[in-house]
């Protein structure tokens, strides 16, 4: 074997070219043996954003994040980058320090000492195809992510057990892929740094898998297209809701969504191609945009954003303003401001709060700051949240507020919250002449659309009615919803004062 000098004379020896010519060589067979070092490294201008992108999403990947997930459609090179967190966190950081990869690997909170590294897939095929055979062993438009089996890091590697120990320096890690198919029982025992789970598996094997990082303060890495739809009861929707609580601001979970059409290694006709097949179908947002699948199971299948949302404008001064409170001593309070129209009593959401943990004098401050200089003529509060007594004060809710600066008064208590008479606001069955609904949002409210559209009925999780409706909403993300079911409760009636809109078509005032 020709050791490093004989080839440094060996290169001396040789033309400019060809020496180049000769290092190129060598360069390339040490890409094709160690991908994982060149990984996304490309030098082409048209691809640098896309792998800047891809630097900025895993500087989010923090030490004090606990679960890391990547939604997207597919061909949105999610499932690339989770074999490549698991390859990183298999090698450790050192194995990529001054190589083209390490700007990536560097963001990463990879332990110093070995680890026990789990790919999860959905079943034995996947496995054997996808993660073991494509992304980490045989490659597809590149090598596999692992080592060259001959590589001097490589101490084991099994593809009979799709597993492979390694020993970078001292620093001995094992990666080995499992079946979610094969339950939870076959998920016992370990204890495991790097949980990878690519598609969405059952709700009992996530909760295995989660303890199996408990003790060692492992980490859980997500890579998926939610496909499952969220309110059909056949299962539990364990990602939408994880998702549901990293908005609501859940500080050790990171969601990240990625798009097909902005994959640059995706050719043009083909993402033309991508759209048009995905049209108009309930999983489009989910397979180009990595968005939740919602088929069946709302509350309020009368919602249309095509309907319902409108541009923001002025709202008139002598408009009624009402202001609902939905309180929480922990966890979320919502708020909603809405202006009631004069004569058609039409109802116009056009602001909200969505905060958590704070004690009620801080949400006060909050909410009057955000309302500014609007004059406001009730401020409504949850009506049984408003009676109920504190433990420690021994004062009603109804108390607390109006100490805190806020004149609340209780609304109105409805059977079911309001429930039915929000349903007639959205579909204008409260007027029988009236064929546009009677509640609208004024502009760009997320909190808001993302609560309606993920408002679905609850169901019975196991038993002989597993799957079956039990007629109430399910208590998740809801806090919106209710402070607007209070307040249309009160079938609030506008001045008989002021300007009004109308609305023609969509998305407009006239």
């Amino acid at each position: 074997m020709i050791n490093l000098n004989e080839a440094l004379d060996a290169l001396a020896g040789l033309s400019t070219e060809d020496a180049l010519i000769a290092l190129n060589v060598l360069e390339n067979d040490r890409k094709q043996k160690n991908f994982a070092r060149y990984w996304s490294s490309d030098t082409s201008a048209d691809y640098q954003f896309f792998f800047d992108r891809i630097e900025e999403d895993f500087s989010r990947f923090t030490k004090d994040i606990k679960i890391y997930s990547l939604l997207g459609g597919n061909r949105s090179s999610k499932t690339e980058r989770g074999a490549f967190i698991a390859v990183a966190w298999l090698l450790g950081k050192e194995y990529f320090r001054d190589e083209p990869s390490w700007r990536y690997v560097k963001h990463l909170p990879i332990p110093d000492h070995g680890c026990n590294i789990w790919a999860v897939g959905l079943d034995y095929s996947i496995i054997k195809d996808v993660i073991w055979g494509e992304k980490l062993r045989r490659g597809h438009r590149h090598p596999g992510l692992l080592p060259d089996p001959q590589d001097p890091v490589i101490t084991n590697i099994r593809d009979s057990e799709f597993q492979v120990t390694v020993n970078v320096n001292g620093r001995s890690s094992t990666l080995t892929c499992k079946s979610a198919e094969s339950g939870r029982e076959k998920m016992q025992s370990a204890s495991v740094d790097l949980v990878w789970i690519d598609e969405e598996c059952e709700e009992d094997v996530y909760d295995e898998l989660y303890q199996r990082t408990v003790d060692c303060g492992g980490k859980i890495l997500l890579t998926l297209t939610p496909l499952h739809d969220v309110g059909s009861g056949a299962r539990r929707p364990w990602v939408y809701n994880l998702h549901k609580e990293f908005k609501q601001g859940r500080d050790d979970t990171v969601f990240i969504q990625l798009s097909a059409l902005d994959n640059p290694f995706i050719p043009e006709e083909e993402k033309v191609k991508l759209k048009l097949k995905w049209a108009g179908h309930v999983e489009e947002r989910a397979r180009l945009y990595g968005d939740f699948v919602q088929r069946s199971g709302l509350v309020y299948p009368q919602w249309n954003r095509e309907k319902h949302i409108l541009k923001r404008e002025n709202i008139p001064p002598a408009w009624r303003r009402i202001v609902s409170i939905d309180p929480a001593a922990t966890g979320v309070t919502a708020v909603i401001w809405a202006a009631i129209q004069p004569l058609t009593n039409n109802v116009y959401i056009y602001r909200t709060y969505y905060e958590r943990d704070k004690i009620v004098s801080d949400h006060a401050k909050e909410i009057l700051m955000r309302n500014g200089g609007d004059k406001i003529d009730i401020w409504l509060l949850d009506p049984f949240w408003g009676v109920a007594r504190n433990a420690e004060t021994h004062k009603s809710g109804l108390q607390l507020w109006k100490e805190a600066g806020i004149n609340v008064r209780l609304a109105p208590k409805a059977d079911d919250f309001g429930r039915a008479i929000m349903a007639e606001y959205l579909s204008a069955t409260l007027d029988a002449a009236a064929r546009d609904p009677k509640l609208f949002v004024m502009g760009d409210l997320p909190d808001f659309v993302d609560e309606i559209e993920g408002y679905v009925w609850d169901y019975y999780g196991k038993g002989a009615m597993k799957g079956l409706s039990k007629d109430k909403p399910m208590k998740r993300s809801d806090h919106l919803m209710n402070a607007t079911q209070y307040l249309l409760s009160m079938k609030p009636k506008g001045s008989n004062r002021g300007a009004i809109f109308t609305h023609a078509g969509t998305n407009s005032y006239t």
